[in-house]
């Protein structure tokens, strides 16, 4: 299965931790295809997404919050304008409506899994 893997991260956390973590929550039949996260984390998501060796894609804010997530989180809607950031990036970067793993999180590192959609649609073409 092909999936994008949304990110959020306390400051100061460091690209080996976010790996760390995502690998508690992957599959070994998946295979990702993108690290997704919110603009302001843009180097800590092509860290992250370089030292596995896929993609990485950000959104801002504004567009975070325009994806209905399961889950919101006041704190982060303070701190960032979204309400949102793992499970809005990886449901937007994967053309998904719905999360393969919810929201995870551990050690200020959080992590939502989306199947990627392959119907062709905008998500897609930003990522491959």
């Amino acid at each position: 299965m092909r999936v994008v893997v949304g990110i959020g991260a306390r400051k100061g956390v460091a690209a080996a931790e976010v790996v760390r973590v995502i690998s508690t929550v992957l599959q070994t039949n998946w295979r990702v295809e993108a690290i997704a996260s919110i603009d302001r984390k843009a180097d800590l998501v092509a860290a992250v997404a370089s030292s596995m060796g896929v993609r990485g894609v950000t959104y801002s804010a504004m567009e975070l919050s325009t994806v209905v997530t399961p889950t919101v989180s006041v704190r982060v809607l303070d701190a960032v304008g979204s309400a949102s950031v793992a499970e809005a990036a990886a449901l937007l970067a994967g053309r998904s409506t719905e999360l393969t793993v919810p929201r995870f999180g551990l050690r200020g590192v959080t992590v939502a899994v989306v199947e990627l959609c392959l119907d062709g649609g905008q998500g897609v073409r930003a990522i491959l």
